[in-house]
């Protein structure tokens, strides 16, 4: 039997944070920072074996776009020897980081300052990873955990489907609109001396859950402390957040307790708890890679984006008469009119899948609600599968029904710019990927 290759890894985080006084996109309007609860990162890892070498980033940031991924694949491209398509780079989604790495977000303008900041950084953490590379032993760790993640759409007992239905619709909810995908999983590296170097972890819950004018990695950033602090601060932990467009901290359920209120400090609570709960899988549970093998597969389409309909643009005029309508809405009616004097027709749709031994790695570009997870769970040849969210792209919400019918916020434009056949080609492209990456090619080791 032929002797499995040698895995080397590397890993480098480099710290982000703006300059005070830059937006954080909060209900897409102009919020300015004042201060830093915790400061922002972007995390790096480069992974190679037998020839085959792979780099995934992880950046604090709500949202980046085609543009700057390009950018960074093609930089680190020409510093080390990896593919562009073998380089992944996803946001977290974190909604208390600094502007947009995007040419636009909801009306507002691109600041090309921070750009440059996470754009100059992200490619000096990837170089660094490569620089640092070692041989290592990969160990994998799997659990559930359903106390901190929770769908946000819900059908109320009037047969509406409503998205945080607040204290006082929470007596009046029937139930969840959909299952959510509680799976927490880890892939930690360690070097020849047991010391841990690397981490991915990957778990579906929109970090959310502060508000204000201070920058913060949210529950992601609190997670990463705890585990340095376990595994030493020399190990970088990449977050990969899940299948979340529908998934938020919020059990409204719970809210029908009138005594019940989050604390303050939610996201320590849920960094702390999920970092928990990683830990004692690696204590009780963990199982060596099979394999050491690196590989990628990529597969782009162009698919043809929705166009505002009648319903739609009726909405948009009742709500632009409607003066106690909500920042949010105002501003999805606009983007609305904006789309009818200015169509969009297509969007090209990346997706991107990963091997490293048994394990998987799929990136979507966009934010699928958390039943796309469950279906591509189902179909993965691997049983070891890790997901990402907001991959090279912001796409927008890739929503399910009933979404769609119900008309809420995630499923209508501009939030949601495909219809489901498109959703329902993601996941046969993502299996087709997957697929791929199990047939061994010649030449190569498993």
């Amino acid at each position: 039997m032929e002797q499995s290759a040698i895995l080397f890894c590397g890993a480098a985080e480099r710290c982000v944070t703006p300059p005070l006084g830059r937006n954080i996109p909060q209900c897409m309007s102009l919020n300015l920072s004042t201060g830093v609860k915790d400061d922002l990162y972007t995390h790096a890892m480069y992974l190679e074996s037998d020839g085959k070498a792979i780099v995934l980033i992880s950046i604090d940031t709500s949202g980046l776009g085609m543009s700057f991924s390009r950018r960074v694949r093609k930089a680190i491209g020409r510093e080390i020897p990896v593919s562009e398509d073998a380089i992944m780079v996803s946001a977290i989604h974190i909604h208390t980081g600094g502007p947009q790495l995007m040419d636009v977000f909801w009306g507002q303008g691109r600041d090309r300052e921070v750009e440059e900041l996470f754009f100059r950084e992200t490619v000096a953490a990837a170089v660094e990873a490569y620089r640092k590379r070692t041989p290592v032993t990969a160990h994998f760790a799997v659990g559930h955990e359903n106390r901190v993640s929770f769908c946000r759409n819900y059908r109320m007992r009037d047969g509406r489907i409503l998205t945080n239905p607040g204290r006082r619709g929470a007596p009046d909810i029937d139930s969840p609109v959909t299952a959510i995908d509680d799976t927490l999983s880890s892939l930690l590296f360690r070097d020849e001396t047991g010391a841990s170097i690397a981490e991915i972890v990957n778990f579906a819950c929109h970090p959310d859950t502060i508000g204000g004018k201070e920058y913060s990695a949210d529950y992601p950033g609190e997670l990463r402390r705890r585990l340095k602090a376990e595994n030493g601060d020399g190990c970088t932990v990449l977050f990969f957040n899940g299948c979340s467009g529908n998934v938020n901290h919020i059990d409204a359920v719970r809210l029908t307790d009138p005594d019940f209120r989050y604390p303050k400090d939610h996201y320590k609570v849920m960094g702390q708890l999920l970092a928990e709960k990683v830990l004692s899988m690696h204590r009780d549970s963990e199982e060596a890679l099979t394999g050491t093998a690196v590989d990628f597969a990529v597969r782009r389409f162009y698919a043809e984006r929705r166009q505002p309909d009648a319903v739609d643009l009726a909405w948009a005029d009742a709500v632009t008469a409607d003066p106690a309508a909500s920042k949010v809405d105002k501003r999805l009616a606009k983007e609305l009119y904006a789309l009818k004097k200015h169509p969009k027709r297509y969007a090209l749709v990346e997706i991107q899948a990963f091997r490293i031994g048994d394990v998987a790695l799929v990136g979507f570009p966009g934010e699928p609600f958390s039943d796309m997870g469950l279906q591509l769970r189902k179909r993965s040849p691997f049983g070891r599968l890790l997901i990402s969210e907001l991959a090279n792209d912001e796409l927008g919400y890739f929503a399910t029904e009933p979404a769609y019918s119900g008309r809420v916020y995630e499923a209508i434009l501009p939030s949601a710019v495909f219809t489901t056949d498109v959703l329902d080609r993601m996941i046969d492209t993502a299996e087709a990927l997957l697929t791929s990456l199990t047939k061994p090619k010649r030449g190569t080791r498993a």
